[in-house]
């Protein structure tokens, strides 16, 4: 038999997560110190209680969290980890740049998630009762905040700020 279209859904979406959560995590330790560290702080803080609601759903449809597709957000993860850790060495800004634009990509994603479960809540009563409308609302204020921080972090990156000084 098939699994559920949903539980796969929100197995991927669940494995994004965690991916995401190591990505904040690793950022804010490099930000240690500046304004940027504790927005991501703050930002990793929401994103694991949002981490809790999917293991929720799972456990209302009668699903399990998939250990293989977590296993392959954690190796895609750490690739990505090493890549922008080879990256800093060589461009700390450059690394932050991509870190960011990541970030920026997931809650792209996760807003996605939001909108389908809000129409399918309608459809489907075990999806019924988070304020997906909300979950909506806040996601695209997270991903307002690490686009104004993604900008600012090309224009260090990528040498304009140094030319307009110039």
């Amino acid at each position: 038999m098939m699994a559920d279209p949903l539980a796969i859904y929100l197995n991927d979406h669940l494995a994004a997560s965690v991916a995401a959560l190591r990505m904040m995590e690793t950022l804010a330790a490099q930000a240690d110190g500046s304004p940027l560290a504790e927005k991501l702080r703050t930002l990793r803080a929401e994103v694991s209680e949002e981490q809790r609601l999917l293991r929720a759903l799972l456990e209302r449809i009668d699903a399990s969290e998939n250990r293989l597709t977590q296993a392959a957000a954690w190796m895609t993860e750490k690739v990505g980890e090493g890549k922008l850790a080879l990256a800093g060495r060589a461009h700390p800004a450059l690394a932050l740049l991509q870190g960011l634009e990541s970030l920026a990509l997931g809650l792209q994603g996760k807003l996605a998630l939001y909108r389908v479960l809000g129409d399918l809540e309608l459809r489907d009563s075990r999806l019924a009762g988070p304020a997906y409308a909300a979950l909506e609302a806040r996601t695209v204020a997270q991903h307002a905040m690490v686009e104004h921080e993604r900008i600012a972090a090309a224009r260090a990156a990528l040498g304009v700020a140094a030319a307009e000084r110039a």
